[in-house]
């Protein structure tokens, strides 16, 4: 069983977070963290990611996740199952959250636009769970989710892919503990010259 804890950001036209205030409801911010099979950008050079549909059906069978502002666990907008409801519909995985009323100036942010995308946590558990192409892109692997544990969703500011420690960490472990091919010698060398780098940024990072 993996043990890794995976950090990912979405920022896609129509994916942005919003806020829906209807009379007589509370106001919700609303957001998609996953969309099925959108492929996202080249993941720190080594791969690129995918999720498909129902990926985290199992996941939302009473769920413990929970909302917070910007991945600060002091700063918590919602929780299942009363005040996050999470839906995969044909699009993706749509969060609706039900913030407290000290969540006022955030949602403001949300309204001027200045919050740009959604993140989340999740861990895929079993290798029978992911598939990796390495021929699509012989230069760029392809992984595809068939099944993951939520654990966070997330407003961000400025989502990249990845942009935390968290993130970057878990992507590399991930990378490296992928069924490996066997590769050209040409191959070989530029990704042992990307996870070089890799390795000088973590340094950056004091990490």
């Amino acid at each position: 069983m993996k043990e890794t804890k995976e950090q990912r950001e979405l920022m896609l036209p129509g994916s942005l977070p919003e806020v829906r205030k209807l009379d007589g409801e509370p106001t919700k911010i609303i957001g998609y963290a996953v969309r099925w099979g959108q492929l996202s950008h080249p993941i720190l050079g080594l791969f690129q990611e995918k999720f498909e549909r129902g990926a985290f059906t199992e996941s939302l069978i009473n769920p413990d996740v929970y909302a917070a502002w910007q991945h600060d666990s002091r700063e918590i907008l919602g929780r299942t199952p009363n005040t996050l409801a999470l839906i995969e519909d044909d699009i993706g995985l749509r969060y609706e959250i039900t913030p407290p009323s000290w969540a006022e100036k955030y949602i403001e942010t949300i309204e001027r636009g200045d919050v740009r995308g959604s993140s989340f946590i999740f861990q895929v558990l079993n290798e029978e769970d992911e598939d990796w192409d390495y021929e699509t892109n012989p230069n760029m692997p392809i992984r595809s989710i068939r099944k993951a544990q939520l654990f966070e969703v997330s407003p961000v500011t400025s989502p990249a892919y990845p942009q935390t420690s968290v993130g970057i960490r878990s992507a590399e472990d991930v990378f490296q503990a992928r069924p490996k091919p066997e590769l050209p010698k040409e191959k070989e060398l530029q990704r042992a010259a990307a996870l070089l780098d890799l390795d000088m940024r973590l340094k950056k990072l004091n990490l």
